[in-house]
């Protein structure tokens, strides 16, 4: 009997020991991933709570973050700005619950999700948001209790990830853009080198902008209501802005009558207003940067302007608006190499449909079309770096679309670009290898992988941890499906 009872107290000493010792890493190991983007969190998080008065808040995903000039903003209207957007992969719904307690008489509450399913849904990422939440953890307590599951869900890959991080002495923090050196204190992206349109084609075409009006849930319109009226009680404004996109990446057949149908579909089903037109939001390709919804340092003056002169209509100031139009960047010309034998050519043309195409910097570049009957009959791809001297940069969509023989493929160090669907019906495919060590140097959309559901990613195993998964790209990608090799 005495035994049982030791027994017992062991296993109860050792499930209480379990828990208390992952909250301890969560709370008392220093900040992990505060380096990464999600550290942006933590400086707009303190900027909107530490302004009292009236202030004009923009809640949004990256596009804001990569889009306001907070600073010009502040100029035209004569109150703060606060530039209340960082990343689609936390949620809309996580932005507007988190900013809830901060509004306040007077306010100017503008909501301006990217247009796509995913942030205009009640999408929420528990373990995004303890990422985002790492050494400002007052921030989940602004997540309902409704939430409370999502957060319990992703608590323990939070912990293990930052156990490891610490572990290894090696935070995550991603180069260049997505580092949170880029943020200025006012929340806005302030990288240098942010000049012009980095996307090959000068658009992802594995993301089309979509104005179907099954992009946006009922749900989350129901949830942008509810929130206006907490925000009209409090004597704020909320107006529904649309985000920044990239004219060349609109979905095909999308015309000014369906943008229309859509805008007056939104108008019908919001219960306050909309700011501006969205034909106004669809600009050129040569104001972004590396996604259809990211502005380049140019194209934030730009749309900051168009906002400006929005909100000043809206709010009866018929002022003049002073941000200068700036002039939009030119792609440098990328060039253009030769060189290789036909042999080479012949050796690749046995295996891939190719294309020589133009990028938007005017450089020659080849896309995979698909597979020859003999690639198709293989069971291990490995795509080619360059023909003829000319980087293979494109996949294009629906190139390996059932196509089920491959087991593996391998990209090349020049693959930039995947078309939606590319590997759709491809049953047997488990891997594909990126060789490229610079996560920027491939941006995976979200659905890359949707209809090969037994296929992986593996990564060089050296900067799996440190660079890919704290990618902001590479990031939103389910983890079961990031592996290293």
């Amino acid at each position: 009997m005495k035994k049982n009872v030791i027994s017992v107290i062991l296993i109860f000493v050792a499930l209480i020991a379990v828990p208390l010792t992952l909250i301890i890493f969560a709370f008392a190991l220093p900040p992990q991933y505060d380096l990464s983007f999600y550290g942006g969190m933590k400086i707009k998080y303190e900027r909107l709570y530490g302004l009292s008065g009236k202030k004009a808040v923009i809640i949004g995903g990256s596009n804001a973050a990569f889009g306001i000039r907070s600073d010009l903003l502040e100029e035209e209207l004569g109150y703060p700005a606060v530039n209340y957007g960082l990343y689609a992969n936390l949620g809309t719904k996580y932005m507007l619950d988190t900013a809830e307690g901060a509004i306040g008489s007077g306010d100017i509450v503008i909501i301006s999700p990217e247009q796509n399913s995913q942030s205009l849904s009640c999408y929420f990422n528990g373990e995004a948001a303890w990422y985002s939440a790492d050494g400002n953890f007052g921030v989940l307590g602004r997540v309902p209790f409704a939430s409370a599951g999502d957060l319990f869900k992703g608590f323990l890959p939070f912990v293990s990830g930052k156990y490891n991080a610490f572990i290894s002495g090696v935070k995550p923090a991603p180069d260049g853009v997505y580092n949170v050196s880029s943020f200025n204190s006012l929340g806005d992206i302030c990288y240098d080198k942010r000049e012009y349109n980095e996307m090959p084609q000068g658009f992802d075409a594995a993301t089309p902008i979509s104005f179907s009006r099954n992009v946006i849930s009922q749900e989350f319109i129901d949830y942008m209501n509810a929130f206006a009226r907490r925000a009209r009680a409090k004597g704020a404004t909320v107006y529904y802005a649309f985000c920044p996109m990239n004219g060349s990446a609109l979905e095909e057949g999308t015309d000014s009558r369906k943008i229309a149908d859509y805008y007056d579909f939104l108008r019908e089903k919001l219960d306050f207003d909309i700011l501006g037109s969205p034909e106004n939001r669809v600009m050129d390709s040569g104001w972004f940067y590396d996604s259809n919804f990211h502005l380049n340092a140019s194209g934030a003056i730009a749309y900051t302007r168009r906002l400006a002169l929005d909100i000043k209509a809206a709010t009866g100031d018929y002022t003049a608006v002073k941000i200068p139009v700036p002039e939009m960047p030119v792609v440098p010309d990328g060039g253009g190499e030769s060189g290789g034998t036909s042999e080479e050519f012949d050796k690749a043309a046995k295996v891939f449909d190719l294309s020589l195409i133009t990028s938007v910097s005017g450089a020659r570049v080849w896309r995979i079309d698909g597979l020859t009957a003999e690639g198709k009959a293989l069971a291990e791809i490995t795509l080619p770096d360059k023909v003829l001297g000319i980087p293979v940069c494109e996949i294009a969509a629906g190139a390996f679309a059932d196509d089920t023989a491959v087991e593996k493929i391998t990209f090349g160090m020049n693959i930039n670009t995947v078309g939606a669907g590319a590997f759709a019906g491809c049953t047997n495919l488990k891997g594909i290898y990126i060789t490229n060590p610079d996560p920027n140097a491939y941006h995976p959309a979200r659905d890359v992988l949707q209809g090969a559901d037994g296929c992986s990613f593996y990564l060089p195993a050296d900067v799996y941890a440190s660079k890919f998964l704290p990618d902001y790209f590479w990031g939103a990608l389910d983890k079961d499906r990031l592996k290293s090799y």
